[in-house]
């Protein structure tokens, strides 16, 4: 009565002016028997609850199985074109089939959450594109079934009410969730995508495309094109989204609305639909149609590429670091992303990072290579060498042990670990310079147990570089510092990632090392050769009576180090027609073949490498980014000004979230303008006005439907008048 009452002073207020007392007679009619109805059934669940769970508490899983099996049947009778959306498998089916019964008691345990859990499947059903029409005989069945199980008759009442329950929502939830817009993501046709949203007030066209809202639930008509493969549909609404259109009071760009309801679209493209990441970079930029002395103005819309919803760094470059494809990283848009960031975050980090390792090998190159060259008789010398060496072990040694001992705790803590003859290593391991400097790591530690300076510690002029105790360990210690030193050269290699085109080069020849590889393979293989048959052969000569000697002098005639005459080989003529036919295999046609392996190796190459190449930086730029301090991320966001509106072309003030760059005006023409402006009223509730590109798609398909009819048509006359020639030239009508 007290809600009655309210809803009845509600609606009094809502309809001053018509209301009367035959309005408040049948609202007060409506109220008392939905009263009434609730009464009535208002202490029915708690008896269907107890009664279902004893009754499934009762069934066994062959009687299941069997019962499962029955609606399925029955379904299939009553609704033969259900048969077209039930095509997996029978355990599928089963499984389904089970949810569908366990449904039927959470709506009665759980009705909130059961509720929202079938909405959401309601949404996906509005994905599958499946009809409302067959949803009543699934219901029937089940319904029919489950009676033919049971005499008890709360549990069928329950059942029955239950099952009806959840196929109201779910009907109309679909049906809700219908849109045109999802008619023709189900169809997967662009066309009816851009039909779909002339419709839409141009306000709103992007939430058509981003968001379908039942109740509580949603669904994204561009996520369900992406993951169910509706390529031609989720490229069509990429286009639509990405295309700048304007009135006269504002612009309408759905880049923010993409990023706002899909902050991970870069990740999920990645993952599901790399096809269509160009379509959505592509989108991103805008390139004005007037130069100015040879440049034009090009927006490139970034801002969500580098800044995330939270403020922080993006999550779309490390998605395209991790797909390892080098096209998508050499796409223009993510050039300026990457290129951004170095400049105006890695670049110092990445500088201040190496200037520890660029000192610690300049100490290494003067306590190891330059420095014991002077007069190591002289003390102070000596006392140089010492610190330098100290600064070595007691720095960079320490460094890396630190490092390193970090990295394996972090990697068998987590798991993330590789196996090599069945002994984990951890997996950081597998990169090239991290590798080396584990190398450099153990070596440094091995040279500081030989150290010949504290050897000698007990020497009566200490500091000295060497001493009769010290004898034993300097040449492994010299051979440890000799490859520590080519290890601290190697890793400066890293530094190349300052320029691209170094990077690339490196990379370039980093790869052609194979081809180098199976020059030395084959050049092996020869000098085994002829260097074995040679020996077989008779003859007074020294140098080739061995297969080590003979294939030692043998390479050094291919490399020009052999300083023998050839005409005392006279007497022995079929080993200079051996070493004649070698040079001319190994020295002419192989060497000549590495040449141009390694010249059509680069050409192939390079390009490919360019991306590696900035692949690379990516990476680096990712890496650092993920230690970079929150006060100077925020300095650089500040300093991108990013909220900023920029220009279209002069005088015009466009949309924020994008850097402005000037590009030669030859480089990517541009006769129209990317712009589709529209004069007229400005309203955010009204269409757009129609462009006639569907209008004149449509009147091509209609002539095209009417050539294949009229095609059709002309071909069943010619087969009507082929037949009855035929029949005319026939025995049964020759001659009267």
């Amino acid at each position: 009565s007290e809600f009655n009452s309210c809803l009845l002073a509600a609606l009094r207020s809502m309809l001053p002016k018509v209301w009367d007392s035959n309005y408040e007679v049948a609202w007060s009619w409506v109220w008392e028997n939905v009263s009434h109805l609730l009464e009535k059934n208002l202490s029915s669940p708690r008896r269907w609850q107890r009664a279902i769970e004893g009754t499934y508490a009762s069934i066994d899983e062959v009687t299941m199985y069997s019962m499962r099996m029955q609606i399925y049947d029955r379904f299939f009778e009553l609704c033969p074109a259900g048969q077209d959306y039930f095509k997996q498998s029978n355990t599928r089916l089963h499984y389904i089939a089970t949810k569908v019964i366990e449904m039927t008691l959470e709506i009665i345990q759980d009705p909130w959450g059961t509720v929202e859990e079938i909405s959401a499947l309601g949404l996906r059903h509005v994905g599958y594109g499946v009809p409302t029409e067959h949803i009543p005989h699934f219901v029937t069945a089940a319904v029919e079934i489950f009676r033919q199980s049971t005499d008890d008759k709360d549990t069928k009442e329950g059942f029955r009410w239950a099952l009806g329950l959840i196929s109201k929502i779910l009907v109309r939830t679909i049906l809700e969730g219908s849109t045109i817009v999802m008619k023709a993501v189900n169809a997967n046709s662009g066309r009816l995508i851009m039909k779909a949203l002339s419709c839409a007030p141009r306000a709103k066209r992007a939430e058509w495309v981003l968001n379908i809202q039942v109740g509580t639930q949603q669904i994204s008509p561009l996520y369900w094109s992406i993951s169910v493969g509706n390529l031609d549909a989720a490229q069509a609404i990429f286009t639509d989204l990405l295309t700048l259109r304007a009135d006269r009071e504002r612009y309408y760009y759905g880049v923010d609305a993409l990023f706002h309801r899909h902050e991970d679209i870069v990740r999920i493209l990645v993952d599901e639909a790399k096809s269509l990441l160009p379509v959505l970079f592509d989108g991103l930029i805008w390139r004005s149609r007037h130069s100015v002395e040879g440049f034009r103005r090009v927006n490139y819309y970034i801002k969500h590429l580098i800044v995330g919803s939270d403020g922080g760094f993006a999550d779309g470059l490390k998605s395209l670091t991790g797909s390892g494809d080098q096209t998508l990283v050499s796409h223009p848009v993510i050039c300026l992303v990457s290129d951004t960031l170095w400049s105006g975050v890695v670049k110092r980090s990445f500088i201040l990072a190496k200037a520890g390792f660029l000192f610690s090998l300049f100490v290494f190159m003067l306590s190891q290579s330059i420095l014991p060259k002077f007069d190591t008789t002289d003390r102070s010398v000596n006392i140089a060498i010492l610190a330098g060496r100290f600064v070595n072990y007691g720095f960079s040694m320490t460094r890396m042990v630190v490092s390193h001992a970090r990295r394996f705790s972090k990697a068998y803590r987590t798991g993330d670990v590789v196996y090599l003859h069945r002994i984990p290593i951890p997996r950081y391991l597998k990169g090239f310079y991290l590798a080396l400097g584990f190398a450099l790591m153990w070596l440094l530690i091995t040279m500081a147990a030989l150290e010949p300076m504290l050897w000698c510690v007990t020497s009566p002029d200490w500091p000295t570089v060497s001493c009769e105790v010290s004898q034993p360990v300097e040449t492994p210690y010299k051979l440890c510092s000799m490859g520590a030193m080519l290890i601290h050269w190697l890793l400066l290699i890293d530094m190349a990632v300052f320029s691209n085109k170094l990077s690339a080069f490196v990379l370039v020849v980093r790869y052609v090392l194979s081809e180098v590889g199976r020059f030395a393979f084959a050049m092996g293989f020869l000098l085994i050769t002829f260097g074995s048959g040679m020996t077989v052969l008779r003859h007074e000569k020294r140098e080739f009576q061995t297969v080590p000697t003979a294939a030692s002098c043998l390479l050094s005639i291919t490399v020009g180090l052999y300083e023998g005459d050839f005409r005392e080989y006279f007497d022995a003529p079929w080993l200079l027609l051996s070493i004649f036919l070698f040079t001319t295999t190994a020295g002419i046609l192989l060497i000549n073949l590495l040449i141009a392996q390694l010249n059509c190796s680069y050409d192939f190459v390079y390009a490919d490498m360019v991306g590696f190449a900035r692949m690379t930086r990516c990476r680096l730029i990712v890496e650092t980014l993920s230690s970079c301090t929150q006060l100077r991320w925020s300095r650089f966001t500040t300093g991108l000004k990013l909220d900023q509106r920029v220009e279209f072309d002069e005088g015009d003030i466009g949309l924020p979230g994008a850097i402005q760059v000037k590009e030669p005006a030859s480089l990517n023409p541009v006769t129209t303008d990317q712009i589709i402006r529209f004069g007229g009223a400005c309203a955010g509730d009204m269409q757009w006005p129609s462009d006639g590109i569907l209008e004149d798609e449509d009147r091509f398909e209609k002539i095209e439907r009417l050539m294949v009819s009229t095609f059709a048509k002309l071909t069943k006359l010619d087969k009507k008048a082929a037949g009855s020639d035929k029949d005319a030239h026939s025995p049964n009508h020759s001659g009267d």
